[in-house]
């Protein structure tokens, strides 16, 4: 007689193949999902790399988050977009494909001005995005118009930003000579390793989403983030430009106002009602990886952290004053002393 399984045998060994795979699965995805952390956590590094052999050049400065074209229109500035600080990093940081996170849902912005004339180095523009076609038009009165649009000196696809009290945004003049907006070097930061430099931009469009881009989800992909509030409710969001930048007092983000629960969730706010308004820490992916991010700290040294962690107010690893702004000292919203880095 051929001696063969009985259903029963086969069914047997079906349900135990069915229980490993339901206990392997799980096992997979996340050692799957450590590795794209780990190779976020390279990205954030090298880019590090980057911004100190960046400072070594320019005489331990950092870059601004981006310079506007029409800084200075008095010198024949430009309607024509933003020189972003991943374009000035761009020689240091060979391969574009580290500016784009394992853990980007939309893999990447695509740059805030851009031209469909432009193919963006290859890349076209990321579906769902609606870019800002910048004109190279003259601000000067009397100065011809030099027609067209541009692209801004950005990568092709970005998941990553700054955080604006160590880097400025340099939007117009205005900005340095009436707000005190300034670049700085790394000698002027009380804790080079505990400040955060670089951090995940977030991978919605309707919390990057701007109001100087008029209506609809257009990508804002130049905008740096802070961790400060104008007001100790953490409602009011802090630009760094002349019209608040000397407004005090300047208040740190608190945990329980920010990243709490419900309504009171800020990241959840900005995607079910996106807002010009709110602070712009809701343009930082504060949950990439759980509950924190991959951070890049102004010594180039890279970490995870919890969210959380990074607001603590006897730690404060955004920086316990905005250096960008003359170096304006940030409160704690719930006992009024100023915080610690």
């Amino acid at each position: 007689m051929k001696k063969a399984f009985t259903l029963i045998e086969l069914l047997v060994v079906i349900a135990i193949i069915a229980i490993l795979a339901a206990i392997l699965f799980p096992v997979f995805a996340q050692a799957k999902a450590a590795a794209k952390k780990s190779s976020d956590l390279s990205n954030v590094k090298q880019i590090g790399t980057a911004f100190q052999i960046y400072t070594a050049d320019y005489d331990d400065v950092l870059p601004s988050a981006y310079f506007h074209r029409a800084f200075n229109p008095a010198l024949g500035g430009t309607r024509g977009g933003y020189i972003h600080f991943s374009g000035m990093l761009r020689p240091y940081v060979k391969n574009d494909q580290i500016w784009v996170s394992p853990g980007d849902a939309i893999g990447g912005h695509g740059p805030t001005c851009f031209a469909t004339a432009n193919n963006n180095s290859g890349k076209g523009f990321p579906g769902g995005q609606q870019g800002d076609r910048c004109p190279v038009n003259s601000d000067v009165p009397g100065v011809p118009s030099l027609g067209g649009f541009i692209i801004d000196d950005q990568v092709p696809r970005l998941s990553y930003t700054v955080n604006s009290a160590v880097m400025p945004r340099l939007r117009n003049i205005r900005d340095v000579q009436e707000g005190g907006i300034r670049v700085i070097s790394t000698t002027s930061l009380d804790n080079v390793s505990g400040t955060i430099a670089l951090a995940g931009l977030i991978d919605n469009l309707s919390c990057l989403n701007g109001q100087s881009l008029g209506t609809g989800l257009r990508n804002s992909s130049h905008r740096s983030t802070n961790a400060a509030s104008r007001d100790a409710a953490n409602r009011v969001q802090y630009l760094g430009e002349n019209t608040d930048g000397s407004v005090s007092p300047l208040y740190a983000l608190n945990a329980g106002q920010v990243a709490g629960t419900g309504a009171n969730d800020l990241f959840s706010v900005c995607k079910n009602t996106p807002s010009g308004t709110l602070p712009l820490i809701t343009y930082h992916s504060a949950r990439r990886w759980g509950n924190g991010d991959n951070y890049g700290m102004a010594d180039s040294s890279a970490r995870f952290a919890p969210f959380a962690q990074t607001i603590s107010p006897s730690r404060y690893m955004w920086g316990d004053r905005m250096y960008t702004a003359a170096g304006q000292q940030l409160l704690d919203p719930i006992s009024g002393n100023p915080v610690t880095n």
